[in-house]
């Protein structure tokens, strides 16, 4: 979408880049949701790399519509802004890659064990299910514990 339509559309203008970046964002929002990767860390590291394209659309837009005889932006430091930004997913996925090392992962899962452990809250989203019975609607007793059947 970003390389391929986006070429037809308004070649050089404003919306070109309105709609990139709309295209963006929507990708964005669905890795987001979605977390379509194996690995967490490679959720984040898709979300990063999203977020840096929307960054870099945005300062793309600001410079394309600042008007060239009063400029609003310095285009300079919007360059470095850029640069900055772009560099931050390079980091990301370097850490990432020291983190595939066996060494590395073991003293991570170490420490995030360690913190979970600490932790008094509970890492669970469901709420425990007694061991009582209850009737259902035919009058019959059923098992709560049981796994229930959702198509009556």
């Amino acid at each position: 979408m970003l390389t391929g339509a986006m070429t037809i559309i308004e070649p050089g203008s404003s919306a070109q880049l309105v709609i990139a970046l709309l295209v963006v964002l929507i990708n964005m929002l669905f890795v987001l949701k979605l977390a379509p990767f194996v690995d967490d860390a490679d959720d984040y590291l898709s979300f990063l790399t999203s977020f840096q394209m929307l960054l870099t659309l945005l300062g793309g837009l600001l410079i394309k519509t600042d008007n060239p005889a009063d400029p609003t932006y310095d285009a300079g430091m919007v360059g470095i802004v850029l640069i900055v930004v772009n560099s931050f997913g390079f980091i990301a996925l370097a850490l990432s890659l020291i983190a595939l090392h066996p060494k590395v992962r073991a003293c991570l899962n170490n420490c995030s064990k360690s913190k979970v452990a600490r932790s008094d809250v509970s890492q669970t989203q469901v709420m425990p299910i007694s061991n009582t019975k209850s009737t259902n609607e035919d009058g019959d007793d059923k098992d709560d514990n049981k796994l229930k059947n959702w198509e009556t």
